[in-house]
This record gives C-alpha cells, structure tokens and sequence, in this order.
C-alpha cells in the first residue's frame, strides 16, 4: 500500500480547525450565529483520524503481515501528550488565579479525567451541555473529542487485528456492519440520552470507521485516474456538503445521528476523490491551507482555554477581542507546533526513553497538582478578603432593643391589617417617620428607624416585596394593602412619610437592562410604545395615591429611583479576574448615567406632578452618580452601596437617610450607628 503525504487533508483539517473555532468564538450578528454548524468540524476530524490511522496500520501489515501494538501507541503518545501536556501546564497559573474554589475543582478533576483518556466519560456523568453558557468557561471541555479518539486508538488496532488474521476477506463488510450498527446507535441514543450520545465513544464510532472503511476501500479499489466524472464533481459536492452543514444546520439537530452524515459523507468523497487536477483539492492544497491544518492539533488545543479564560475574565466581550482570542491562539499553536509537537515526533531527537521520562514527569506534575487543589476544597481560604467585605455589605442589623422587623429592625406590630409592618415607639409625646414603599423602603428601613429614634422620634415601616403601595395596582394583596394604608395613615396625623418604591419598573413595566451586557434575571423586552400608550394612566394611579397622603395632612419626602445595575453587585465582585485578594483589587462597578436618565425619564415626570409645600425630594443619583465620568457607582473599592442590583446596602441606605435628614432638618446619623448588635 503506498502511503504517500496527502496535502489536501492537511487542508481538510483547516476547514475542520476554523469552523470549530469560529464556533467557539461565537461572533453574533443580531440573533445570528456565525457558523452555527461549526461544531461538526469535530466529525470532520474523526473521520480523517480515523483514515489516517487505518492507513497506517494497513501499511505496517502490508510490510511484516503484523501489527505492533506498542509501537501504534508510542506513536499515539508522541503525537498526542506532549502537546496537551504543554497546554495543561500553561493553564495551571491562570487556573489558580481565575477560577474560583468549585471551578478550581472542576477544572482538576477534567485535568485527571483527560489524562486518563477519560474526559468525555466526566462530562457525560457531571451533565455539561456542549455549547451551554456554563461549559463556554470550562477551559478543558474541548478534550472529550481526545479522549473519543484516544479510547478509539486502544481498541480500534486490535479489532482490526483481530478481523486481518481470521476474517480479512470480510474486512470491508465488516466494517460496513459496525459503521451501521453505530450510526443507528447515535441516531436512537441522541432522542433518549444525547448528552451520552454527544460524548460516548458507542454513538460516534461510525465516524471514526467511516475514515476506516475509506482506507480499506482505497485499499482494496484503488481510485482510478481516468474517472474523469467523478474525479471532478465529487469533491465538489463533498466541499458543499461540509459548507453546508457548518453554516446552516444548528446544535438543536438530532446529533449525532443521521444528521451528522452530511459532513461525515462529505469529508469522505473529498478523501475519495482528491485529485490534482481538481479545484478542491487544489485550494486544500495550496500553502496557507496546508500550513494551518499542519497546526491543527495545537489550534484545537489552545483555542478553548484561551476562549474560556479570556471570557471567565471579561463576561461581555467584543469582537475585537474574540479576534485578539484567535490571533493568540495563531500564535502560541505555531511556536507549540515547532518547539513541542515536531520534536516529540523525531524518534532520532528524543528517545522512546527520554519520552516516557517526560511524559511521566509531567504527568505526575499536572496530575499531582490537580488532586492537590481537589484534597483542599479549591482552596476557599483565597477568596477570604473577599468574603470580609461582601460580609459587611450584607449584614443582617439587629437593633439594640433586640426584636425583629422586616428590615431587621426592632419593634412591635401595629394594630392594623397592614402586614410586615412594625411600630418603634421611642418618644411617646413624639411625632411619627412612616415609611412605604416596596423592598426599596425595606432596604432604607432600619438606617431610617435609627434616624428617628436619634432624633427622638418614632417610627413605622410599611413595606413589602413587590408591592409599591400604589392604589388599585398589582395582586389583589397589594391592592388591599394600598387601600388598608389610607384608613391607616388617618391615625398617625402629621406624620412624615418617606416613600420609595421601584417606580421604574412600575412606569416602564420591565425589568432592567443595562445595556452593557448585563440584564436583571427574568428581564424581558417589552413594547415601548405599548408601555408608553399607558404611562398616563400608572402616572394617575401614583398621584392619587400620594395626593391621598398628602389630604391627610402628612409631610411627603419622595426618594427618586435610585441607579439600577443589571447585575448583582455580589455576584459581578465574585467573577473578577484575577480572584479579588486584597484591596487594591477591588474595582468601582458602575452602569451608565446615560441609560440610568432615559430609565428613570417617565418616573421623574410623575414624581414632578406630586407638588405642595409639605412635599420634599430626595435624588439618589446626586450621591450614587456622577455627571463628569458619565457612571452611576454600584461600588467604589471597598464601599459597596448596592447588595442587589437595585437594593441599597447599609451603606448606601445611611447616604441615602442622611440626605433625607437635611431635607427635613433633623440631625443626621451618628459614626456609632453602624454597629452590629448580636
């Protein structure tokens, strides 16, 4: 059998490299993915492993009428470890430094799992789904297609051994057999269990014998040259076939199965019918094709940790940087290919003694080290800093009196119907700070009740969840409890009511986006001009409510919208890269002050058409935004003044009372008041 170098399955594997990447790299135009199919770059690949290797070992039995075993693996292991293993080591700093402890045992395990040859096994039992935002940050995702080919190397050479020494007549039906037995496999295995079917060898078998039965085909009916018909269109036609399922079939396909015979046929009529003469072959072919499908293999290995990392770093990225991604990969896989992958080959430069040192050293290196990092729980101890300051961010405040309120303040429940509403009585002969609102008033709540009771005032919260207190608004529960707070506030007079309240969403019917990649959980876009359509009727609905107030002889203080993030403050200090240790790390995370106006536009014109003398207002952008940088802060190093992505923490809630404080000229709060009472 003549086993001469083959160029345009160099080629080959530059089409399957590039679409596998560019998939990765998930360049979105509007909802559209560039190369939605590029995954199938992978079936590409197994069925030129799979040709290549069976052509190899039909040529050593050709020449000795036997197969060694051992020398087929020495030659999988140069081709195959060295390489991974360069990849494993540089990933290991940016591993400790990126990944947080669970990540950082995840990572280790898929390390062990890949060195065993058994990654694909992992992913299958820890439930990844190829191609899911979680598994795009799993820096070592990608070694499930290794460990099929690898698990296929070791079983694969002694099947045909097996098939050479008593049934090589039957060579070729045989592999018919299994090449069908395995794609009907897939085709049922993908509708019942496709996250086995995706990563088990079982289901992608037929892709790799379909490079096998080729080579056996060659074997047996060499192509003829004077085929001129086929010779012409069948790697046409094999090229469209590829094409055509990289750019328009998409993961939600049944695959692998019966679908995945598109670019599995294709690849095998170009490897059929390839010829000089012809104009596939000849772009397959040409330099810059051969010269990337020579550093396939590295390409293959970097790209996905160089993807996951840089987005584990930055969550949105542009598409200049996922240009920077590849253009980083380009370059670490050309300098892998000349310093690793060609040296590891040469039998003459390094020894089978020499490899297996390496090989052994290193494996014990990378390996060692991943159970390590697994024995001592990620290390959690590295994210202490961090946890001190999101610690007091969130506290829990007790009041010194010791009793429980919505908002962790003390006092007891009035004798009303409204419910999640206390009474702090500290001066009996003193005047009344109501709160009400939603959440927003439970989070400004127990910064206010310290007000009031340094100030020798009393004070009641009315607030609950999801219920901005406005009337004939909401669930039937928020409704009644909007209509209870009128009779309620008749027996309070002169009191000072603070409200506050998520406006926004009630005037904009809609969560939060930010418009920097980062949106509220359950955010949705709504109809602007159907919203709008409707403004005038919630702005009524929220001056009825207010005036109605007012009527009764209270004293309003309107807190405006406070900024909005889109992300939970955190949530977004937990996913900065490098893990935050220390206090010059901390960064100042911030939204838009121009998006935050054009939010909060309709909420400030209703707050607007409440006027009076007895009405205050208090605008939170003044401390939380800044007009010169053109951000709204949701934290500034180690003060943090968001817990959530629209609550204020203890800190911005006492910003937020002191400025009340002046509006209605009381003193503001204490130094002391921040303490924490157990």
């Amino acid at each position: 059998m003549n086993l001469r170098y083959r160029p345009e399955i160099d080629g080959l594997r530059t089409i399957a490299v590039l679409s596998v990447i560019i998939y990765h790299a998930e360049f979105a135009f509007g909802s559209s993915i560039l190369l939605k199919g590029g995954f199938f770059g992978v079936d590409v690949f197994f069925v030129i492993s799979g040709f290549l290797i069976t052509s190899i070992i039909m040529k050593e039995y050709e020449k000795t009428r036997r197969i060694s075993i051992l020398d087929f693996y020495e030659r999988r292991a140069r081709r195959i470890l060295p390489a991974l293993l360069t990849v494993m080591l540089a990933s290991l700093p940016f591993a400790w430094e990126y990944l947080l402890p669970e990540q950082l045992i995840d990572f280790s395990k898929s390390i062990i799992a890949s060195l065993l040859f058994s990654s694909n096994i992992y992913w299958d039992t820890t439930l990844q789904e190829y191609g899911a935002e979680s598994a795009l940050i799993t820096p070592f995702l990608h070694t499930w297609s290794l460990a099929v080919e690898e698990q296929y190397y070791i079983i694969f050479p002694l099947i045909l051994l097996a098939i050479y020494h008593w049934w090589k007549i039957h060579t070729v039906v045989l592999l018919t057999a299994g090449f069908l037995l395995s794609l009907q496999f897939s085709e049922l295995m993908s509708a019942k269990d496709l996250s086995f079917s995706f990563y088990m060898l079982p289901s992608r078998f037929w892709e790799l014998l379909a490079g096998s039965l080729l080579a056996n085909i060659l074997y047996f009916h060499p192509q003829k040259d004077n085929d001129v018909l086929l010779n012409k269109t069948m790697p046409v036609i094999g090229m469209f076939l590829i094409l055509y399922s990289i750019v328009f079939i998409d993961f939600e396909s049944n695959h692998p199965g019966y679908i995945t015979l598109v670019p599995v046929l294709g690849s095998m009529l170009i490897i059929w019918f390839a010829n000089e003469k012809e104009l596939v072959t000849k772009i397959l072919s040409s330099r810059i094709f051969v010269g990337i499908g020579l550093i396939s293999y590295s390409l293959y290995l970097w790209h996905y940790p160089i993807f996951a990392f840089s987005r584990i770093k930055d969550s949105n990225p542009s598409i200049d940087d996922k240009i920077i991604w590849i253009a980083a990969t380009f370059i670490l896989s050309i300098a892998t290919y000349f310093l690793v992958e060609k040296p590891f080959r040469n039998r003459k430069r390094i020894s089978l003694k020499h490899l297996l040192v390496i090989i052994i050293s290193l494996t014990g290196f990378v390996g060692g080290l991943s159970y390590y990092w697994i024995a001592n729980e990620g290390f959690d101890e590295r994210l202490n800093f961090l946890k001190s300051v999101i610690q007091k961010s969130e506290r829990v405040w007790v009041s010194k009196d010791g009793l429980k309120c919505h908002s962790g303040g003390g006092g007891r429940r009035p004798p009303i119907e409204v419910h999640d509403s206390c009474v702090f009585i500290h001066n009996p002969k003193g005047n009344f700070i109501i709160s009400i609102g939603d959440s927003h008033a439970g989070s400004l709540s127990e910064k206010l009740r310290l007000l009031a009771k340094e100030n020798e005032l009393n004070f009641i919260q009315i607030s609950n969840a999801g219920c901005p207190h406005i009337l004939e608004y909401g669930s039937e529960h928020c409704r009644t409890r909007a209509a209870q707070v009128v009779d309620f506030l008749e027996r309070y007079p002169n009191s000072t009511i603070v409200y506050s309240a998520r406006i926004p969403q009630f005037m904009e019917q809609s969560r939060f986006d930010n418009k920097e990649g980062d949106t509220e959980a359950n955010y949705k876009p709504v109809n602007e001009n159907k919203v709008a359509l409707d403004y005038k009727r919630r702005s009524r609905m929220l001056e009825k409510t207010l005036n109605s107030w007012i009527d009764s002889g209270h004293k309003l203080v309107l807190i405006y919208p406070v900024p909005e993030q889109g992300f939970h403050v955190k949530r977004k200090l937990f996913i900065q890269r490098p893990v935050i240790s220390n206090e010059d790390m901390l960064p100042d995370l911030s939204t838009s002050y121009s998006v935050f106006k054009k939010r909060v536009k309709s909420s400030y014109e209703a707050f607007n058409r409440i006027k009076g003398d007895h009405v205050e207002r208090v605008y939170p952008e003044n401390i939380f935004c800044d007009e010169l940088s053109g951000r709204c802060f949701a934290s500034k190093g180690k003060e943090i003044f968001f817990g959530s992505d629209n609550h204020v923490s203890p800190l911005g809630s006492k910003l937020i009372i002191n400025d009340i404080a002046k509006k209605i000229n009381l003193n503001p709060l204490s130094e002391d008041n921040d303490i924490t009472f157990k």
